[in-house]
């Protein structure tokens, strides 16, 4: 017996087809007892994945490509039409709270979560609802949760879709009915291992990692089959007994030393490595009871991606008493000859990493730093931190802007929010640039003594204090770290970035205003209000041959600021949807 399964999105009958069809219309062929074949569409393949960086129909990954550029070549929406870049539609989610995820497009449809790990599929010309999953979350799991009941977005592969979910399980749906395909129970929600991120899929594998580090949860990345969502690999980010860097934990401080990985790594094809960003250690701002410096907290891990084997790293804060989360995404380039990496950091710092080159530590192979620039304010540090100077390694400002337990250490630059949050960064391939959503606040900071209970807050602090200050969003040279222009606004950016081929760079602020700027000058071109202030990122994609962004938006999500509406709600409103708009 023959048995076939064909994947695609339209039936077409070939002139060769046509002479194994009968009078009664049902293939045959001669020697053959059975043939069959099976439809699926939007059947997302290996090579859909691997080129999706020069697919300009479809947003596919979290940064669009592997890469994690956030940069579509497509151009139909540019300068010379954005005015008139208005609403196709609207959907509304129905619900309140942080609306942290983003559209993904597949030939069409586009797939998109909502706070409370709600899933739907929507027509991306009309807006019409295709299905929707709504996952019921037990209740115990929401003093688990840091910041929000926030996701990110589904990972699309094959005939499903893959969601992480906030009681730390991944879920498979099936594409075009989101029926449950399995439903597999990962982490233990209990211990406060949370899922918020949007998964990975490549090599026939969901890649994802674990929130939790404010719980002093030890961090890790896992990978399971995509098929059957059997356990493939697991790397935790902080080292135990015998494996290397654990030396650089004072005592048993390792295991509740954070290192949570809950935003989605890059993928380099050549060498199959997996660049994933790791976040900060655990007490958070407490570092006098983990002497050392705490890897491979706020680093990058490059992992194999068949193994999850730690292949090299490289670490931004070490022994970090501000809660300069290092997790952020990492930007695959080659510019000016190298093969860079590009970070943009909650210390304040932007950074281009050599990922070809590295030298030998006795805890593996560090990255070459390149280039760095100070994004804002910085006074955490005593010099200017250099590639020069130790590989970029920071020289702290203390005493002065030590954390302490009999003191209040006042106007620590940035705050513990950035310098840059979560939202994603975006770099032009067409402009060579790369463009960073910043805060610029400074925060007062006193340490306290705590003993670690599981499943309780593991901060370490006696005083956060938040100070006032403003955000705005900046274009560097990706391969050189200077600055090219830079847009201020009255609050942090608090919106990922998109560039595209039309020479222009979306994105979203907490006063609901979706933006458009020149990607080479930063002049505002347009501007539109959503209704709701934007936590989400931009994604873009042509369905009916006609070009379309989409934006989802709804006050929220993590971090001191977005968490403390006392004041700013009292003009501003909550609420969460997604807002796609075109030119005629």
């Amino acid at each position: 017996m023959v048995k076939q399964s064909l994947h695609f999105k339209r039936v077409a009958v070939s002139a060769a087809a046509v002479a194994l069809l009968g009078a009664s219309g049902v293939v045959s062929a001669v020697g053959v007892d059975r043939l069959e074949s099976t439809l699926y569409p939007n059947y997302v393949t290996d090579d859909m994945l691997l080129n999706a960086d020069k697919d300009q129909q479809n947003w596919l990954h979290y940064g669009k490509d592997y890469e994690m550029t956030r940069y579509s070549g497509l151009s139909q929406i540019n300068r010379d039409n954005v005015k008139s870049l208005k609403p196709a539609w609207n959907l509304s989610f129905g619900i309140l709270e942080g609306q942290d995820s983003q559209a993904v497009a597949v030939n069409g449809t586009l797939y998109v979560t909502t706070s409370f790990n709600r899933v739907i599929a929507v027509n991306g010309m009309t807006g019409d609802i295709i299905w929707k999953y709504e996952r019921e979350l037990p209740g115990d799991v929401f003093p688990k949760l840091c910041c929000d009941v926030v996701n990110r977005g589904v990972a699309v592969y094959k005939n499903k879709v893959y969601l992480a979910t906030l009681d730390a399980h991944v879920v498979a749906l099936d594409n075009q009915t989101g029926d449950v395909v399995w439903d597999k129970k990962i982490g233990d929600y209990t211990y406060a291992e949370t899922f918020t991120i949007m998964p990975l899929a490549v090599n026939n594998k969901i890649v994802f990692g674990t929130a939790g580090a404010e719980y002093g949860v030890r961090g890790w990345v896992a990978a399971i089959d995509a098929d059957t969502g059997a356990p493939a690999w697991k790397t935790y980010s902080i080292p135990g007994p015998g494996e290397p860097g654990n030396e650089t934990w004072g005592g048993d401080s390792w295991k509740y030393g954070g290192g949570s990985a809950w935003i989605t790594g890059s993928y380099d094809k050549e060498t199959n490595l997996l660049y994933w960003p790791i976040g900060n250690p655990g007490p958070d701002f407490d570092r006098h009871v983990r002497p050392g410096d705490n890897l491979f907290s706020n680093s990058m891990l490059a992992l194999d991606a068949d193994s999850g084997k730690i292949q090299s790293y490289f670490q931004y804060t070490p022994n970090d008493p501000y809660d300069y989360d290092g997790v952020n995404e990492n930007v695959l380039v080659n510019l000016g000859g190298k093969k860079l990496y590009i970070h943009g950091d909650r210390n304040g710092h932007l950074y281009g990493i050599d990922r070809a080159n590295t030298r030998k530590t006795k805890y593996g192979r560090e990255h070459i730093c390149v280039w760095v620039t100070p994004m804002l304010q910085v006074n955490w540090v005593k010099e200017p931190i250099s590639p020069k100077k130790d590989n970029c390694r920071p020289v702290f400002n203390y005493p002065e802007m030590d954390v302490v337990y009999d003191r209040v250490t006042t106007n620590i630059a940035p705050s513990l929010d950035g310098g840059k949050e979560w939202h994603p960064l975006s770099v032009s391939l067409r402009t060579k640039m790369a463009y960073v959503p910043v805060y610029d606040f400074t925060m007062d900071l006193q340490a306290k003594k705590m003993e670690w209970k599981r499943g309780e807050w593991y901060l370490g602090a006696k005083v956060i204090t938040f100070n006032a200050g403003a955000g705005a969003t900046k274009a560097y040279d990706a391969a050189t770290g200077a600055m090219v222009w830079a847009r201020s606004q009255s609050w942090p950016a608090t919106g990922g970035l998109l560039t595209t081929g039309g020479g222009l760079a979306f994105y979203g602020d907490p006063d609901g205003m979706f933006n458009a700027v020149n990607d080479e000058t930063g002049e505002h071109l347009w501007a539109f209000q959503v209704g709701s202030g934007v936590h989400g990122n931009p994604t873009t994609y042509t369905a009916g041959g006609k070009q379309y962004v989409a934006i989802v938006y709804g006050a929220g999500g993590g971090g001191i600021w977005p968490l403390y509406y006392a004041n700013f709600l009292k003009t501003h409103t909550k609420g969460g949807g997604l807002m796609v708009f075109t030119v005629d």
